[in-house]
């Protein structure tokens, strides 16, 4: 069988890990075969990988590199690793979910062609390892190789299908080389068919593109989904000419000039998210009909957070348990429960997974060398804390969400205490409820 370069690095921390309840995140390929204009992950490869669309052959993880990690995970046998890999031992050892497909398609052309996905497959069926799927592809949901052994993990084995739009045309034009959208509801039928919890996964939500939403969930929830998440398109505000090109192209598709719409509608620098006052009232149409259907409801968004049914954002089922809750997704639940939350509340999970360094974070972003210095001796879980006690900063449960979460006063252990705004952010008084 053609080989490709085994030499990817994977997994991963996420960028999300301070609110992320799957932070270790795994990709089988460096690069992803499909051409959506929106890629997320366009902006950061592009800069880093030569010819991230197109331009070569991806490199793929190693399989016997990846069961290493798990294998030496199981004997506590940090000799057998390197010290970056070991950083996974407590993830791995307490069986927290492990997402697939964070930056690439775990099941694109690449996989057709190459099946290292599948030789992974084999592996976690074996050990019966807790996974959640992120993925556009639907001929594997066609291939007995990859369905007999979904089959054996109705109880552990979680799928998001993204779809944008029921529309095939402008899925077509903004999303090149990806199935249909009826191919990929036709793929959520056959895995929900065979016992597997399907999530509607309709991010990014585009204006003008994601505006049939109550179509799209309605067809999903059909083919058996029995959950949505949802996330706004965000746009990096930094563009190369490449990226340029790719907006123009996606204002054509939406009707407006989606450049303007985000620079002249986001308070942020760098990465516009849109503001509030702008997704709020869709998001909550949305959560209503999504309730209507008898589907959970789940949003990434760090704006209305708060309307998540379960801390895991990615729709993986609550009941089975497996989702890290030491973030401020599940702070928001909590003070959205309790009417405030405080540090302890979550910090057993951050203590238990994160007590490595922050400077050695494998596949965070820790910044500049001045950065990493300055906190060398300071461990993720630290980081985490002190991100938490920092309400001026941008990614503070004060500032990244909306203004639901105002800090009050300090506690007993020195940390801030959040009280749960119900009315959000404070300087539109939106109310948003359960």
């Amino acid at each position: 069988m053609e080989k490709v370069k085994q030499d990817y690095g994977s997994p991963r921390w996420s960028m999300e890990t301070p609110d992320c309840s799957m932070p270790m995140s795994f990709d089988t390929y460096s690069k992803c075969a499909y051409n959506c204009l929106y890629c997320f992950s366009y902006f950061q490869k592009s800069h880093t990988l030569d010819g991230y669309i197109g331009g070569g052959l991806p490199r793929s993880v190693n399989p016997k590199k990846v069961i290493n990690l798990f294998e030496a995970a199981a004997r506590n046998d940090r000799a057998a690793v390197s010290k970056c890999e070991a950083q996974f031992f407590p993830y791995i050892q307490n069986r927290r979910i492990m997402q697939w497909g964070g930056l690439a398609d775990e099941f694109d052309e690449w996989e057709r062609r190459f099946g290292t996905t599948l030789e992974l497959l084999k592996y976690f069926d074996k050990i019966d390892y807790p996974l959640s799927f992120s993925t556009k592809a639907a001929w594997w949901t066609e291939d007995e190789r990859y369905m007999l052994l979904f089959r054996k993990h109705t109880h552990n084995w979680h799928v998001k299908i993204s779809i944008i739009t029921a529309d095939a045309d402008k899925a077509r034009r903004m999303e090149k080389g990806v199935p249909s959208p009826q191919e990929r509801l036709a793929a959520i039928k056959r895995l929900t068919d065979i016992g597997i919890h399907v999530t509607l996964r309709l991010r990014p939500f585009i204006i003008g593109v994601s505006t049939d939403f109550k179509q799209l969930i309605k067809l999903a929830h059909e083919a058996g989904a029995d959950s949505v998440t949802t996330e706004f398109f965000c746009m990096e505000s930094r563009a190369n000419d490449d990226l340029k090109q790719r907006y123009a192209k996606m204002s054509e598709i939406c009707g407006f000039d989606i450049h303007k719409f985000y620079m002249d509608n986001s308070k942020q620098s760098g990465y516009k998210r849109l503001n509030r006052a702008i997704k709020a009232p869709i998001i909550h149409e949305m959560r209503d009909f999504v309730h209507s259907l008898g589907m959970r409801f789940h949003v990434s968004d760090a704006f209305c957070r708060e309307c998540n049914d379960a801390c895991n954002c990615c729709g993986v089922p609550p009941e089975w348990g497996v989702s890290q809750q030491g973030n401020i997704g599940q702070a928001i639940i909590t003070a959205r429960e309790k009417g405030e939350v405080h540090f302890s509340d979550i910090a057993d999970e951050i203590n238990k997974y994160f007590g490595f360094p922050w400077c050695e974070a494998a596949g965070y972003n820790t910044g500049s060398n001045r950065a990493r210095a300055l906190k060398y001796d300071t461990t993720m879980a630290q980081f985490l804390r002190d991100n938490w006690n920092s309400p001026g900063k941008a990614t503070s449960p004060a500032k990244g969400y909306g203004g639901i979460l105002h800090p009050v006063r300090r506690d007993e252990n020195g940390d801030v205490v959040y009280k749960y705004a119900v009315k959000g952010e404070e300087d539109n008084g939106e109310k948003c409820e359960k």
